[in-house]
């Protein structure tokens, strides 16, 4: 690669695109349609179920977001972008062909592995192609630059869905191990895939559609473990206070750039998580698939575990007091402790770019 656009810079726009996109396409159902169903219930039923259908579909356009913001960071012109949105939600398997159904059926984002790889691809194509098909470039780079990648992109997607399911079957076999183990490794394991291109989410639902609610809530533990460290690490290096808040009202992703160039950030975020992972255990909080790998994201988390038996006094315990009190002490000895990396690792994070 040229001098210009080095592998290395490459993945770090591709990543931030990606870290922002998410966000800006989830974080309204993330945070509303726990509080749309409960408002709903008492209320104005109708509107509340309209409400949440709308901010349920902005998901929908999580890969097309994630293109123009590359696109913007790559200085792109207006066709360049549009043609990488347009090469992202062809390739990210966000849209499948049923073949019982006969139709083409779509669910919200696709494979987070296979936006990674068609984002690299057709950045790198449209980066290298720029200026070269002059005035016949309305033609030709929607076949190079959207066509090409994303015929690529779907190539690959098989293979990038057996990496989930990989992944995925890891976690189900810590579900046979004794119930404290089995906490604090599926909290672990979760706290780690939220700062990927893991979907925490579908994740969830791939693993806890049976009964094993304590897994389901061990893993939802173990995303807010995430969120706590990098939300704490966040104040303390004085990001815009909206990046910080948006940590935890669902917006982890966003700092997957900064534990990518500082992966020793895992260390105080495996440490959160084991330790609440045993609080999970400790005093019995569960969850079901609903409610497996959103954290504290909309309440869904703690309402799921009252819903379930916990007291308000216990669920505000372990989600609220174990996590920040463990994500401070922890993040703290990384830090002036044990040196493990300099504060300034929290960063950088900003969504007005």
């Amino acid at each position: 690669m040229s001098e210009k656009l080095t592998l290395k810079k490459l993945f770090n726009i591709v990543l931030n695109g990606m870290a922002i996109g998410i966000v800006s396409g989830l974080i309204a159902n993330a945070v509303l349609s726990a509080v749309f169903k409960y408002a709903g219930k008492l209320f104005l039923s109708d509107f509340f179920a309209t409400a949440s259908k709308a901010v349920y579909l902005l998901q929908f356009a999580v890969p097309v977001l994630i293109g123009s913001l590359i696109a913007i960071s790559m200085k792109f012109t207006p066709l360049e972008n549009t043609v990488l949105g347009a090469a992202l939600l062809a390739g990210s398997g966000s849209i499948v062909y049923n073949a019982q159904l006969k139709a083409y059926t779509t669910t919200p984002v696709g494979d987070l592995f296979n936006v990674l790889l068609v984002a690299l691809i057709a950045t790198y194509i449209i980066k290298s192609v720029s200026g070269k098909f002059g005035s016949l470039a309305i033609i030709f780079l929607p076949i190079v630059g959207g066509g090409l990648p994303a015929l690529i992109g779907l190539y690959t997607l098989p293979y990038m869905q057996k990496l989930t399911k990989f992944l995925a079957d890891i976690v189900l076999s810590f579900t046979t191990l004794q119930p404290l183990v089995m906490c604090m490794l599926i909290a672990m394991s979760f706290s780690f895939f939220i700062v990927t291109p893991v979907s925490t989410v579908a994740m969830g639902i791939i693993l806890f559609s049976n009964t094993n609610y304590l897994g389901a809530g061990a893993s939802a533990i173990g995303v807010l473990s995430a969120a706590a460290v990098l939300m704490i690490g966040s104040i303390k290096v004085k990001n815009p206070s909206g990046v910080s808040l948006a940590i935890i009202l669902g917006a982890i992703k966003l700092m997957m750039p900064n534990v990518a160039r500082t992966p020793l950030l895992l260390v105080p975020i495996l440490a959160t998580a084991a330790t609440t992972g045993l609080s999970v255990w400790a005093f019995n909080i569960l969850g079901d698939q609903t409610s497996a790998g959103f954290g504290i994201i909309g309440l869904i988390g703690p309402l799921k575990a009252i819903e379930k038996g916990a007291s308000v006094l216990v669920v505000f315990l372990v989600y609220i007091v174990i996590p920040f009190v463990s994500a401070f002490i922890y993040d703290k000895i990384c830090t002036d402790v044990l040196k493990l990396y300099k504060k300034d690792a929290y960063s950088g994070a900003k969504y007005d770019n």
